[in-house]
């Protein structure tokens, strides 16, 4: 009986000290991998509007801001419109990631200049420097001046006087009597706008941002044309801007319109941050892969910001770093990029997927027509993956008319 229960409590050892082994295995694994700690205080940068962009009253201003060095303590994000708060988000960043986005929405009040700054704050308020962005709003009340909207607004500018500013855009009469502000002289061809466009500096969609728009059925002087004839040069408040040809139609002869190449094509600067190895092998193994596309609302409407999301996922082996997703909208019958933005993304762990958004957009161009946005992670190639070819993803839409 006695060598009985020796055995059996021999034969409990081997699983009493198994026991103890699998209780110290748990213990050392209750505290949480946090990867680097993340000190001192947040970075902001604002990534749209862009410095000095003009707006014409009553448009969407987009504004978009990437936060850096932000981790689990960022208590809240103030957004102030001259020195007013116009937006706060508490617990911007729930995930705790070293860095996100934040987007908000201004329409545009008040000609004249506007200032924009964007400040990140920790729970123990530790402050970013703050982001600032000076924009120009162009007012309704020049109108008398410029381009006369073909509807019931302009009865409030023809009452106005001819001011010094229209006489002198104005081709002179053959006498000496200025004509009425309002009035085209008739070698004048006039623009009437079938859709709401944006006015540029120059004849070609990479002058960014648009200098403002004109609504749906305005109408204005058409001073030139560009050498292929697909852009023209047109009278805009007290100056002149270019618009696409696609989107008018001209009453008078066009036929000896000026020719006017407009200023020089912006050229991208090429990115200079990383350069190129000569031997292009990643230092990381990540591979991040452009997913699913959705839209909020869908289908979008025409002036009415939406809001998109897009699925990232690293299908490498190492943890990625966040970036930037460029984002285009494409009218698909010309091909026509006509507004273009950027979102961001947090760091990515290996086998993991996220959503990315929301990045908010306003299209007011080619109405009950098909667009296509297509979305570039990394455009610039600042991370170095082992695939470098499914980085994109795009989704197409018909734009609703709504109130346009």
């Amino acid at each position: 009986m006695v060598k009985r229960a020796l055995l059996a409590r021999r034969s409990l050892r081997p699983a009493l000290w198994l026991l103890v082994a699998l209780l110290a295995a748990c213990n050392l694994n209750t505290s949480p991998d946090t990867g680097p700690a993340i000190g001192g205080p947040p970075q902001v940068r604002i990534a749209a509007p862009l410095p000095n962009a003009t707006y014409l009253e009553g448009v969407i201003v987009t504004i978009q801001a990437l936060v850096t060095n932000a981790g689990p303590d960022l208590s809240r994000v103030e957004v102030t419109l001259d020195n007013s708060l116009l937006a706060e988000r508490t617990d911007p960043n729930p995930s705790g990631a070293p860095s996100f986005s934040v987007a908000e929405t201004w329409r545009a009040a008040g000609a004249g200049a506007h200032t924009i700054a964007i400040t990140a704050f920790r729970a123990d308020g530790t402050a970013s420097a703050p982001a600032v962005v000076t924009i120009n709003v162009v007012g309704h009340s020049s109108a008398a001046q410029t381009a006369t909207p073909t509807g019931g607004s302009a009865a409030t500018s023809t009452s106005a006087p001819p001011t010094a500013p229209r006489a002198t855009n104005t081709p002179a009469p053959p006498t000496d009597t200025p004509p009425p502000a309002a009035t085209a002289t008739p070698s004048t061809p006039r623009a009437t706008f079938n859709v709401g466009v944006n006015v540029r500096r120059g004849p070609d969609v990479s002058f960014e941002p648009p200098i403002g728009s004109f609504a749906a059925g305005d109408s204005s002087d058409v001073l030139a044309v560009n050498p292929a004839r697909t852009w023209y040069k047109v009278r805009y408040w007290n100056g002149e801007g270019w618009v696409f040809g696609s989107l008018l139609t001209i009453s008078g002869d066009a036929s000896n319109l000026p020719v006017d190449p407009g200023p020089p094509t912006p050229t991208p600067v090429p990115p200079t941050l990383t350069p190129i190895p000569a031997t292009p092998a990643p230092q990381l193994n990540v591979n991040l892969v452009a997913g699913n596309i959705t839209l909020n609302p869908n289908p979008p409407r025409c002036r009415e910001t939406f809001n998109i999301f897009i699925d990232v996922a690293n299908f490498g082996t190492d943890v990625s770093p966040g970036g930037v997703i460029d984002v285009r909208n494409v009218h698909v019958a010309s091909g026509t990029v006509t507004q273009t933005t950027v979102g961001a993304f947090p760091p990515i762990q290996p086998g993991q997927t996220v959503q990315v958004g929301p990045i908010p957009f306003t299209e007011s161009t080619y109405v009950e027509e098909d667009h296509r946005l297509e979305l570039r992670i990394d455009p610039n190639n600042q991370i170095p993956e082992t695939n470098e070819n499914d980085n994109q993803n795009a989704i197409t839409y018909r734009l609703q008319k709504a109130g346009c």
